[in-house]
C-alpha cells in the first residue's frame, strides 16, 4: 500500500503534533528490528532496572524502594506512547494508518532507560473511520508488538497482561488529550477512536467515559512510586490521593 501514500510526508504532518508524535524513519542499516527486543529477556531486563534507577534518581530515593512491577509497567507505558500516538495522529489528520510491526519499528540503545524508537518502511492501510482505524491498529501495533511487549514484561518483571493493555489505551487516550491542545478539531475524530478500541481485540474493555471523562479499568501502579499519587484516569478513587499528571 505504500505507492498510495506519501509515507514520509504523512509522518512528518503527524510529528508536528508534538514530540510523542514523531517516530523518527530508520535507514536500512540503522537501528535493529524491535523483534529483537521481544525475544531478549536479557535487554529488557535492563531496561526495567534502568527506568527503576532513574525514578528513584528523580525522588530521591534507592532503587530497592520503586516496586519491579512499577518500574515495568513504567518502561511500558513510555513504549506504548511512543508508538501509538503516531498512529493515533494520523488516523485521525489523514484516515491513514501506518503499520507498525515488529520488522519495521526499529530500536537503537541510547544509555538511557528507554530505547530509541524509529521506524523503516511502514506499509499504510486506509482507514477513513474510526472503527477501521482500531481495527488496523489492533491487529497489527497491538497484536504484534504490543502484545509480546507484554508478554515478555510479565515473565522478567511480574507485570500483569491486565495492566500492561490497560497501559496502552491509557496511552492512546493520553495522545488525544494532547493532540487536542494544538488541534482541538482533531479530538472528536480521536476521541470516537479510542472509544472504538475499547470495543476492539485486546483493549476491549480495558476503561471506559463517565461523564465525557476516560477512566480505565486498571492501574499504572504509578502510586506506588516514591511520594507519587494517581494519575488523571486511574481506576482508584483519587479523592484518596494526590492527583498527578504523566
Amino acid at each position: 500500500m505504500n505507492g498510495t501514500y506519501d509515507g514520509a510526508a504523512l509522518l512528518a504532518g503527524t510529528a508536528a503534533l508534538g514530540g510523542y508524535f514523531a517516530i523518527p524513519a530508520f535507514g536500512d542499516d540503522e537501528g535493529a528490528e524491535f523483534a529483537t527486543l521481544l525475544s531478549d529477556a536479557d535487554v529488557v531486563r535492563a531496561f526495567v532496572e534502568r527506568t527503576r534507577s532513574a525514578i528513584a534518581a528523580s525522588t530521591d530515593n534507592d532503587p530497592a524502594d520503586v516496586p519491579l512491577r512499577m518500574a515495568a509497567s513504567s518502561f511500558q507505558l513510555n513504549v506504548v506512547a511512543r508508538l501509538v500516538s503516531p498512529v493515533v495522529g494520523a488516523a485521525a489528520l489523514y484516515g491513514a494508518v501506518p503499520v507498525l510491526t515488529p520488522t519495521s519499528v526499529r530500536w537503537t540503545t541510547t544509555g538511557h532507560h528507554s530505547p530509541r524508537l524509529g521506524t523503516a518502511h511502514p506499509d499504510w492501510l486506509p482507514a477513513p473511520t474510526p472503527s477501521q482505524a482500531a481495527d488496523v491498529i489492533s491487529k497489527s501495533l497491538l497484536t504484534n508488538v504490543f502484545g509480546p511487549l507484554a508478554e515478555i514484561l510479565r515473565a522478567t518483571a511480574s507485570l500483569s497482561d491486565r495492566v500492561s493493555r490497560g497501559n496502552a489505551i491509557s496511552a492512546a487516550n493520553g495522545a488525544v488529550t494532547v493532540m487536542g491542545l494544538s488541534r482541538p478539531d482533531l479530538a472528536p475524530t480521536g476521541r470516537a477512536l479510542v472509544r472504538a478500541l475499547l470495543d476492539t481485540g485486546p483493549l476491549t474493555d480495558t476503561g471506559h467515559f463517565v461523564g465525557g471523562q476516560f477512566v480505565r479499568r486498571s492501574c499504572c501502579l504509578f502510586y506506588q512510586a516514591p511520594g507519587a499519587g494517581l494519575c488523571q484516569d486511574c481506576v482508584l478513587d483519587a479523592t484518596q490521593l494526590q492527583r498527578t499528571r504523566r
